[in-house]
């Protein structure tokens, strides 16, 4: 007994090494008294989870070269408990029995997030005590495998629900006495497998999100001089598909090039990393003549290549079904000689390279297929 202990004080102190650099500093609780759960106590639960700390986020991802929320439950349940859970953080919470009262909560129950606006289950974690849970983030001042408290006002507010998958409600019952307190308030096991076959078929669409941005577009460079100029308007419009890593897109643009004096209509393909930093590229049809700003010299548009560009946008906030954010995008736009030739590289800069800041507006699909 005595060489458990010494064991168990390693492992808490290694592990508290790890944690100390997230917010939720677990080295501080008092020691929590093994329970059986299953055929796993809670001790092998944490010590499992926490060695996945630090590992980066990654849409999609099972494996500690990078992993995305639904991805880290699903592995430490197989590792743990044997069980198998369905890979999508709203499949998970059906297959759950959801507890009424915080109080019943217990070391392995799952909990549930409502993080993208749309009103439905997105994000899940794993308890560990005293109101602690580790989940993989993908976003906010730490990502990937993290601790977090249940308190966090960002938790609290979009918290959805804590419950048991089924398998380990039932034989969790068979071990410990069962309190009425303990209220069930919704129980759904998918018994049916063609459910699932429909919602695999409906799972392309509702993983696209439509992105509208409204910005206003600038420079810092005329030809005859340096200073800010206003350089017009665009609205942009992009469709993206979520359920990779690297999200891929395809959208249009709208703009207003007062410096050139032109109405362009880019057409977008893009990349988006992580949802902050965007890459697109495509070609751009012009309405009207160009002219280079201030000195109005006549020049020639460029359908292909046309426009190259990358956008950074912040932290989005939800405001009910969409999230917000601000975007910042450095973009150049490919102007010739009326000859077809190639501008000067001041010329081109001046004319065709230019910032855009604005308001993003992200709308998911699947909150409007409800």
């Amino acid at each position: 007994m005595k060489k458990i202990l010494i064991i168990l004080l390693i492992i808490a102190g290694f592990t508290s090494c790890k944690v100390a650099k997230q917010e939720v500093i677990i080295e501080t609780q008092k020691p929590i008294k093994e329970k059986p759960r299953g055929k796993h106590k809670v001790s092998d639960l944490r010590a499992y989870c926490l060695d996945w700390l630090g590992t980066p986020h990654r849409m999609g991802g099972t494996t500690k070269q990078g992993v995305d929320c639904s991805g880290f439950v699903c592995n430490v349940y197989k590792e743990i408990y044997g069980i198998s859970l369905p890979r999508r953080s709203q499949d998970m919470a059906k297959v759950c029995k959801i507890i009424k009262d915080k109080n019943d909560l217990k070391e392995g129950d799952l909990v549930f997030f409502k993080t993208t606006g749309d009103g439905s289950i997105s994000h899940v974690g794993i308890y560990i005590g005293r109101n602690q849970f580790i989940h993989a983030a993908s976003d906010g001042s730490n990502t990937g495998v993290i601790a977090s408290s249940l308190t966090e006002k960002y938790y609290k507010n979009c918290f959805a629900g804590v419950g048991k998958p089924i398998s380990t409600a039932k034989s969790n019952k068979k071990n410990e006495k069962t309190d009425d307190s303990d209220e069930i308030i919704e129980e759904e096991v998918i018994e049916d497998d063609n459910s699932e076959e429909k919602k695999s078929k409906g799972s392309f669409l509702s993983d696209i999100e439509v992105d509208t941005i409204t910005a206003c577009d600038w420079s810092l460079w005329l030809p005859n001089k340096f200073m800010i100029n206003f350089r017009g308007l665009t609205l942009t419009t992009i469709a993206r598909y979520t359920g990779w890593q690297v999200q891929p897109g395809v959208g249009t643009t709208l703009r207003w090039n007062s410096g050139t004096q032109v109405f362009q209509l880019p057409i977008l393909f893009s990349l988006t990393f992580n949802e902050h930093v965007t890459v697109y590229a495509g070609p751009v049809i012009t309405f009207g003549d160009p002219v280079t700003p201030d000195t109005h010299d006549p020049i020639k548009a460029s359908f292909f290549p046309g426009i190259m560009g990358v956008s950074f946008s912040t932290p989005s906030f939800n405001a009910g079904n969409v999230k917000i954010s601000v975007t910042q995008d450095l973009a150049y736009t490919i102007f010739n000689d009326t000859d077809g030739g190639a501008l000067k590289f001041h010329d081109s800069l001046c004319t065709g390279f230019i910032f855009s800041t604005g308001i993003r507006v992200t709308l998911p699909v699947k909150s409007v297929l409800k």
